[in-house]
C-alpha cells in the first residue's frame, strides 16, 4: 500500500502559509517504477480510493522513463493499461491525508487529522480547505501525447471525486482541445500537436469567476465557469487515450482580485479545421471582465493574409458576462497549419480598453490537402437497440456536413427493421457502435474523423461518372470508371444502395439511448439537438434515420472486375441493379459506388437515383443534395459540378408558386448554398435547380 515518505526531495516542495499552498512534482524521486503513483506518494489518490476506500492497485498508473520533460522520469496514462489508470491529486495539502488507504488501513469518509495513525496524526488542521471558491490558483503540467493517439483529463469540483466534474478537458490527435462540463462551460483552443513536449496553464481567479487558459506560456482565452470551484485533479484515458505527464505543480493565493473598471478580454475562437478551399464559419466570445457594461466593439480576425471584420454595437454585456460574435464572411481553408487572431478595438468607442493585454488571441488552424476526385466511405455498424449507436449517427451527420463530397456515410443497421443481411453480415465488426472508414482497422464512430482526414490524402487508382435510374421500382445503375493508376491484382467493385429519412412504426423503431440524463456529458447533432435531453428509448415518432444501408452487390467485398489489369486511361464500366421495397423512398435514396482493393476502398462515387419525369433530368455530371432534411430552421444545398455552369435555384410551394428564388451566376468544384426556411409553414417544398441546360427537381420537409 501507500508510503508515507517524508517530503524532502530535491524534486518535490510543498509548504502551506496563511495566505498560499503550493505544490510540484516531477516524478524523479521514485526511484522504482515497479511501484505506481499512489502507492509511492502520499500527494497521489486513485479514484477507487477515494470514493470507495478500495485498494489503489485497482486503477493506480505507473511512472516511465520512456519519455520524460525534465528528469527522467514521468507519469504515464494509457487506456491499454492493466489496470485502467485512474489516478487523482488532492489540491489540498492539508487534506491529502484524509481519504482513502494509508498505512493499510482504509478510510472511507473525510476525517480529522487527530484520528490518523503515523507520525502525521495531529500534524495538520482536521477539515479540508477545498473546494477552493475565492482568490487565485494556479495549474500546470508538462504532456506528451503520442502520434496517432488522444488526451484527457479533468478538474474535480468536490473533496470526493465523481460529485461534480469542473472542467473536462479532451486533446484530440489533431492538436484540438475541447473544454466542456454539465454546467454549460465550453472553451475550445488548440495545442501544438501529438508527438512533442507542451505546457497546459490554467490561471483561475475564483473571486471573480475568470478562468484563463495558456499554452506554452501564451493566453488562449479566459471564459466564465458555472461550477466555479476547484478541489482535485484526475488523470484517466478517454478512448485512442494515451500520453506522458511532468512537472505538475499547483499554487493557491488567498489574495482577490479586484476588476479593472473597462476591461473587454478575447474568451474563445471556435475550433477551425478541414480541407484545403473549403469555407468555414467564425464564431469569436468574448467576456465583460471590467466593471463597465460593454455597448459596442469593433473586432478582426487575420487569417492567411485576409481580414474579417465586425463592427457589434447595440449590445449589452455586464461584469462578467460573455457575448458571441459570428463573422458574416467566412474564411477560406488553406492548406497547412496557419495562425489565426482575433482582436478587440475601439471599445464603448473609446479605442482601447484597460487591459489591452488580452485584447487579442491566437489559435492554429490546420487545413488538409484533398486528393482530388477522391471520396471516402465510412461505414458504421449501428442498431436500434444499441443505446451508444446515436454517438455513431451523430458523427456520420456531422461528418456529411463538414465534408459533403468528400465523405460519405453508410449505417448499416444489425437487429432491427432497417437490416439488411448480406451488408450486416459483410461488417464482422467486434462491438456496437463501430465501423469502418475505406474499410480499414475498425474504430469507434468517434474517430472516423481523424481516419477521414488521414485517408482522404492517400491517392487513387480511379475516378468516375456514371447514374443511377429508377423506373417503377427497379434502380438501374451504370458507372464508368477511369484509371489514374495502374490497377493490377486482387480489385474488385461494390455498389451500396442507400437511403435517407427513414421513418417506422412500432417499438423496434424505438432509438436506446444511453446517453439519457446526462451522467456521460452531452451528444450535440448536427440540427442542435442534445441527445442526453432525449429519453432512454426515443419514441418512432421522434425517429429520423439517415444513410441507411438498404442493399450491397454483388456483395459486401464486392465481385472481380471486367479485367484483371488496367493501365492509367483504361475505362471500364460496372453495371447493378436494385429492386426497391414498396415501403422505402426512392427520392431519398443514392447509391455509393466502391473500388475495392485487397478488401480496403481506394475510391468511391455518390450517385442519386433520378425518377424520370417530363420535369426531371439528372446527368451524372452533377451531384446535389439536400440537407438536413426535414428541416425546421436553416437547410443546405449541395452542389458538386466538374465543369463550369451557371445555377439558379428556385424554392416553390408543392403546388408551384415560387417563394424564393437566387441566381448564382457560373459555379464549379463543390458548394453549399443555405435558406432560412424557418417561416415557412409546415409541409413539402420544391427545389428546383437549373443548373447549366439541365434541370434537377429534388423535394424537402419544413417539420
Amino acid at each position: 500500500m501507500k508510503k508515507l515518505y517524508t517530503l524532502l526531495f530535491t524534486s518535490l516542495f510543498i509548504f502551506s502559509a496563511s495566505s498560499q499552498t503550493s505544490y510540484c512534482d516531477n516524478f524523479d524521486s521514485y526511484t522504482n517504477l515497479n511501484i505506481p503513483i499512489a502507492e509511492s506518494s502520499v500527494n497521489w489518490n486513485t479514484w477507487g480510493e477515494l470514493m470507495t476506500g478500495a485498494n489503489p492497485a485497482l486503477d493506480d498508473a505507473f511512472m516511465s522513463n520512456n519519455q520524460s520533460y525534465s528528469g527522467s522520469n514521468s507519469l504515464y496514462i494509457d487506456e491499454m493499461s492493466t489496470p485502467i489508470p485512474d489516478v487523482v491529486l488532492l489540491f489540498d495539502t492539508l487534506s491529502m491525508y484524509s481519504l482513502g488507504w494509508k498505512n493499510n488501513t482504509a478510510f472511507n469518509t473525510i476525517q480529522s487529522y487527530d484520528s490518523m495513525p503515523g507520525s502525521f496524526a495531529g500534524s495538520w488542521g482536521a477539515l479540508p480547505s477545498t473546494p477552493y471558491t475565492t482568490g487565485t490558483f494556479e495549474y500546470s503540467h508538462m504532456m506528451y501525447i503520442p502520434v496517432g493517439k488522444t488526451g484527457y483529463f479533468n478538474f474535480q469540483a468536490e473533496n470526493v471525486p465523481g460529485t461534480e466534474w469542473a472542467l473536462e478537458v479532451n486533446l484530440d490527435a489533431n492538436g484540438g482541445i475541447t473544454m466542456s462540463n454539465t454546467g454549460g462551460a465550453s472553451f475550445n483552443c488548440s495545442y501544438p500537436g501529438t508527438g512533442v513536449w507542451f505546457e497546459i496553464k490554467f490561471h483561475l481567479d475564483l473571486t471573480n469567476n475568470v478562468w484563463e487558459v495558456l499554452i506554452d506560456g501564451v493566453s488562449q482565452g479566459v471564459f466564465s465557469n458555472p461550477i466555479n470551484r476547484i478541489a482535485s485533479l484526475d488523470l484517466y484515458p478517454n478512448a485512442n487515450s494515451a500520453y506522458y505527464i511532468d512537472d505538475v505543480c499547483y499554487n493557491y493565493d488567498t489574495t482577490q482580485i479586484v476588476l479593472p473598471n473597462l476591461d473587454l478580454a478575447l474568451s474563445n475562437i471556435n475550433s477551425i479545421s478541414g480541407l484545403a478551399s473549403q469555407n468555414r464559419d467564425v464564431l469569436v466570445d468574448v467576456i465583460n471582465l471590467g466593471l463597465t457594461t460593454i455597448t459596442s466593439f469593433d473586432i478582426d480576425f487575420d487569417y492567411n493574409g485576409n481580414i474579417i471584420s465586425e463592427n457589434v454595437s447595440g449590445v449589452n454585456i455586464p461584469m462578467l458576462s460573455s457575448y458571441s460574435v459570428a463573422f458574416t464572411n467566412p474564411i477560406v481553408l488553406a492548406g497547412g497549419s496557419n495562425t489565426a487572431t482575433a482582436t478587440i478595438s475601439n471599445v464603448n468607442g473609446l479605442g482601447p480598453d484597460n487591459v489591452p493585454s488580452n485584447d487579442a488571441s491566437s489559435t492554429i488552424i490546420s487545413a488538409v490537402e484533398p486528393t482530388p476526385n477522391k471520396l471516402v466511405v465510412g461505414e458504421e455498424a449501428t442498431g436500434t437497440w444499441c443505446g451508444w449507436c446515436p454517438r455513431g449517427a451523430v458523427a456520420l451527420n456531422w461528418l456529411e456536413k463538414d465534408y459533403y463530397g468528400y465523405f460519405q456515410g453508410i449505417a448499416v443497421h444489425n437487429g432491427d427493421p432497417m437490416t439488411d443481411t448480406d451488408y450486416d453480415a459483410g461488417m464482422a465488426v467486434g462491438g456496437y457502435p463501430s465501423g469502418y472508414v475505406n474499410r480499414g482497422a475498425e474504430v469507434d464512430p468517434s474517430d472516423f474523423e481523424l481516419d477521414f482526414m488521414q485517408k482522404i490524402t492517400s491517392p487513387i487508382s480511379a475516378t468516375f461518372n456514371g447514374s443511377a435510374v429508377a423506373t417503377g421500382n427497379v434502380i438501374n445503375i451504370e458507372i464508368s470508371a477511369t484509371a489514374t493508376a495502374t490497377i493490377n491484382g486482387n480489385w474488385t467493385f461494390a455498389c451500396a444502395l442507400v437511403e435517407d429519412s427513414v421513418t417506422g412504426t412500432g417499438g423496434t423503431w424505438y432509438q436506446s439511448n444511453s446517453y439519457a440524463g446526462g451522467a456521460v456529458g452531452s451528444l450535440i447533432d448536427v440540427d442542435g439537438t442534445d441527445w442526453s435531453t432525449l429519453p432512454n428509448w426515443v419514441p418512432d415518432v421522434q425517429m429520423i434515420y439517415r444513410h441507411v444501408a438498404r442493399g450491397i452487390q454483388p456483395s459486401f467485398n464486392g465481385g472481380a472486375l471486367p479485367q484483371s489489369s488496367y493501365n492509367v486511361g483504361d475505362i471500364f464500366t460496372q453495371n447493378f441493379q436494385f429492386t426497391v421495397d414498396p415501403t422505402w423512398d426512392i427520392s431519398q435514396m443514392h447509391v455509393v459506388g466502391m473500388l475495392i482493393n485487397n478488401g480496403q476502398i481506394d475510391n468511391a462515387v455518390s450517385l442519386p437515383v433520378s425518377i424520370a419525369t417530363s420535369s426531371e433530368n439528372i446527368f451524372s455530371e452533377v451531384d446535389f443534395n439536400i440537407y438536413p432534411n426535414p428541416t425546421n430552421s436553416i437547410t443546405n444545398l449541395f452542389l458538386n459540378l466538374d465543369s463550369n455552369k451557371e445555377v439558379s435555384v428556385s424554392i416553390m410551394s408543392i403546388e408551384g408558386k415560387i417563394i424564393a428564388k437566387g441566381n448564382y451566376g457560373i459555379m464549379n468544384g463543390t458548394h453549399r448554398l443555405t435558406f432560412d426556411v424557418s417561416n415557412l409553414s409546415e409541409g413539402i417544398y420544391i427545389v428546383e435547380a437549373v443548373i447549366g441546360q439541365d434541370i434537377i427537381i429534388k423535394k424537402f420537409i419544413k417539420d
